[in-house]
């Protein structure tokens, strides 16, 4: 199908032709014996295509790729000569779609220049910026082999593995860097964010996850942030999670400072309360101390309760009525809040080989450094979380369901950049950086 007429100026009416031609042949589709319901509207559908991919080139060709007079300047100070036109293939939503755009080119230092290309989000991509959004939509969710599958089949986007990776990873980079200006804007004290909650009680929960880059296992930290309505937190789930996730290789003052950024944009200067609630490793709690140092902190009860259990199989034997009796014991004891009994339960122990002592000399300074953090009577009574599944559930939804399948392997800046894209979209703030850059 050709749209453009010999005279510009009859492009609406050649256009108009060219409509009520494609509406006939919709019709006709529809109306053909031996073809289905679905074989229609499929028909239509890929009918719809071939106009509106005829439509876009020539609109892209006539709005953005015409040339601007015989010179531009050129960034070496000299000009740059137009030399013509050049045809260029573009993936759209629509498929693929060649448009004519304008060439200049610096005769000093051989720079050129296509017109149209920084218009149309172009520049280093063969993707439209629809087609980009939807690529990185994807394989946020999916793997980029399936992202290739998908995309083919319901869009009609022809992409490599390869160009879902790389468009995947330039925007989860500027996404980081966007994330960056904010950050540091809000460290720096001239930017606030005005949440929707006010004087209610926020969680923050972190943990850490292993995924396997080119190399090995490493280690993806994962921070997530919720509240509960109020009155009922013992009983309900949380009402909102959001997340944060990178690589360790990220540093753990960028993660930390990310976590307190989420945590902003979620209220947590305009809190009632702020609740700290993880496992015993000790970079969480230095980090919760630097970032949220009026929290509550609560030692998650059944990491602690598995704590327990570790030492019983330890000193007694996997399965034994003594280890059972013990841990039931023990564990009774730190939800009734009872250290004092607890600890004098550690210290009477008389393991016998040097894996048991050693487990319960590890489990007595567990528990001493974790003191503090184990007034589970009082959590209870207040309604308060005293697990941290929330963010358990949060390594497999943002990292494990998308970065761990079978045969993954990552690179550092691949990965940070998928899980940036996830955690966007996971967060529900998508439309943040996409609409934007497609308005521009």
């Amino acid at each position: 199908m050709d749209i453009r007429p010999h005279d510009e100026r009859d492009l609406p009416g050649e256009l108009e032709k060219q409509v009520l031609n494609l509406a006939q042949q919709m019709w006709q589709a529809i109306m053909a014996d031996g073809c289905s319901p679905a074989q229609a509207e499929e028909r239509v559908v890929e009918l719809s295509r071939t106009v509106g991919r005829e439509v876009l080139s020539e609109g892209l060709s006539e709005r953005y790729g015409k040339q601007q007079g015989r010179y531009r300047a050129c960034p070496c100070g000299e000009q740059q000569r137009f030399e013509g036109y050049r045809a260029r293939q573009v993936m759209t939503m629509l498929g693929a779609v060649t448009y004519r755009r304008a060439y200049y080119r610096c005769a000093s230092c051989k720079a050129t220049h296509y017109a149209g290309e920084e218009a149309l989000g172009l520049e280093g991509s063969s993707f439209s910026l629809p087609a980009q959004e939807a690529i990185a939509l994807v394989s946020s969710e999916l793997p980029f082999q399936r992202t290739r599958v998908l995309l083919g089949r319901l869009n009609g986007i022809a992409v490599s593995i390869s160009h879902a990776e790389n468009v995947s990873r330039v925007h989860g980079e500027r996404i980081q860097e966007a994330l960056s200006r904010e950050r540091e804007q809000l460290f720096e004290g001239d930017l606030s964010y005005l949440p929707s909650e006010r004087e209610h009680r926020l969680y923050v929960t972190l943990d850490a996850t292993k995924t396997r880059f080119r190399d090995d296992w490493h280690e993806t930290r994962v921070g997530a942030v919720y509240n509960v309505k109020p009155g009922r937190d013992r009983l309900d789930e949380p009402d909102r999670t959001t997340y944060v996730a990178m690589t360790a290789a990220a540093g753990l003052e960028d993660f930390g400072r990310s976590l307190y950024q989420e945590a902003a944009r979620r209220g947590v200067d305009h809190a009632a309360q702020v609740v700290v609630v993880a496992d015993g490793a000790p970079w969480i709690w230095n980090l919760a101390a630097e970032h949220f140092p009026e929290a509550v902190q609560i030692l998650d009860f059944y990491h602690a309760s598995e704590r327990v259990h570790t030492v019983a199989r330890a000193v007694y034997g996997e399965g034994t009525a003594q280890a059972r009796d013990w841990a039931d014991r023990s564990v009774k004891r730190l939800s009734s809040g009872d250290w004092k009994g607890l600890w004098c339960s550690l210290k009477a122990l008389r393991p016998k080989s040097a894996e048991a002592r050693k487990a319960v000399q590890l489990a007595i300074g567990y528990f001493e450094t974790n003191r503090c953090r184990m007034d589970y009577p009082t959590y209870r009574a207040q309604g308060m979380h005293i697990g941290s599944g929330v963010v358990e559930a949060a390594c497999k939804c943002v990292v494990g369901t998308r970065c761990k399948r079978s045969g993954m392997r990552w690179t550092r800046d691949g990965l940070d950049a998928v899980l940036t894209n996830r955690c966007l979209l996971l967060n529900d703030r998508w439309e943040e950086y996409w609409r934007p850059i497609k308005a521009a």
